[in-house]
């Protein structure tokens, strides 16, 4: 009998002990997708996408960036972000690349041409506190049927 109280007591110990864990809290890297640069207002602006496989809410505050076009860096900045994403989501944030003027190369884009390119830089979230390095390749061509656009 005395064996058998000490068991359920034990059990009950064991079970309160992992009960009190809670879930356990994944803060993974995010991914980062260019999906079109469009011509607005005598600025290229990039549609750019965040995914995150956190299984906590997160809180982006900014992204420091740079553009390479055929291996050359042609832009660099710092874009202000303020959005939050609920756990394991993503959402598409507008980075501004600069005066159409300073990236002559996209106007010089067919649709039967296409230029190699790298997004890369670091993403900071205000909640929780951490840094993330981001780099996306790829190779963008005139969006046709929609002049100013570059996908």
């Amino acid at each position: 009998m005395r064996n058998r109280r000490s068991w359920t007591a034990l059990t009950l110990l064991v079970l309160l002990l992992v009960a009190c864990g809670g879930p356990r809290r994944v803060l993974g890297p995010p991914t980062l997708s260019m999906q079109e640069v469009e011509a607005l207002d005598g600025r290229y602006v990039a549609r750019v996408r965040l995914d995150s496989p956190a299984s906590m809410p997160v809180t982006l505050e900014h992204f420091d960036w740079t553009l390479n076009l055929d291996g050359v860096q042609v832009a660099r900045g710092m874009q202000k972000l303020s959005q939050s994403l609920p756990p394991v989501s993503g959402d598409v944030v507008r980075v501004d690349l600069g005066a159409i003027e300073a990236l002559p190369q996209f106007a010089a884009l067919t649709t039967d041409s296409s230029l190699a390119y790298v997004l890369e830089g670091e993403l900071k979230y205000s909640a929780p506190n951490v840094r993330f390095p981001l780099r996306y390749e790829g190779r963008l061509r005139a969006t046709p049927g929609k002049p100013g656009s570059y996908r």
